[in-house]
């Protein structure tokens, strides 16, 4: 008889329980996914994670510290005897009690012009699993970009309308004749976070002075790499896997 499969919550604790450190919810999600605790996974394992972790602190089922933003560590000791923890206080946003909030919810870095399909007008990326059918579509993402000729940046654009998506801003750079061969790459930096259907979610309109000095913080030293700044942005989001479109892996028609 087989053995029934782990919920999300029991593979989380197993996780939190075995790795004994600060560990990031994302990396969580990878090890669930990596020692198989689960196979029913969905398009975004790591915001399942991330709510798991939130019920188990508001619950107090499990004695779990928030060491930094999306980092935590399951302690067997009172929250206050845990060394070197900030303050909740002094913990701005969080990634996973505020994840709606987070400055870039989701972002990508050095994808492939190459692997997107232009004329399917969808933009395909994963969050761990790599399957096409667990793959999200960004071609409505709101945000910044940037656009390499290799790894120099030649270009920084900005997407602000949702009729003006990333898709739309990318393409017009794709099919005008003068930028033909004048970029490769592309990462972008997006205010709409996915939800557990894989959906992109509608950011407010009012974003306040953290969130926008957050926004530029980050973006800055995810493209520029500072070599003083030993961590990324501090309220970055999920970053996400380019997926190649399937269409260009399908024999065209002749």
């Amino acid at each position: 008889m087989s053995t029934p499969e782990m919920s999300w919550e029991q593979a989380t604790l197993l996780i939190l329980g075995e790795v004994n450190r600060p560990i990031h919810y994302s990396e969580i999600a990878e090890l669930i996914l990596e020692r198989e605790l689960k196979t029913t996974i969905g398009k975004t394992p790591h915001f399942t994670v991330a709510g798991e972790i939130s019920k188990l602190r508001s619950s107090g089922r499990a004695n779990i510290i928030k060491v930094e933003p999306g980092v935590y560590q399951l302690v067997s000791e009172p929250r206050q005897a845990a060394p070197d923890v900030p303050d909740e206080a002094e913990l701005e946003l969080d990634a996973v009690d505020v994840h709606e909030n987070l400055a870039v919810a989701a972002y990508g870095l050095h994808w492939e012009r190459d692997k997107v399909d232009w004329s399917a007008g969808r933009i395909l990326g994963y969050d761990i699993y790599p399957d096409p059918e667990y793959a999200i579509d960004f071609a409505g993402q709101q945000g910044v970009y940037l656009l390499y000729n290799w790894q120099s940046v030649v270009y920084v654009g900005k997407t602000a309308a949702r009729e003006r998506g990333l898709f739309q801003r990318l393409y017009d750079h794709h099919r005008r004749r003068v930028w033909s061969g004048k970029w490769e790459r592309f990462s972008w930096f997006g205010l709409r976070r996915v939800n557990e259907d894989g959906q992109l979610v509608d950011v407010s309109d009012n974003a306040s002075p953290a969130v926008v000095t957050a926004l530029m913080e980050a973006v800055l030293i995810e493209t520029l790499g500072p070599s003083f700044n030993v961590q990324g942005g501090t309220y970055m989001g999920t970053l996400y896997r380019q997926a190649t479109d399937p269409n260009l892996a399908m024999p065209r028609a002749g």
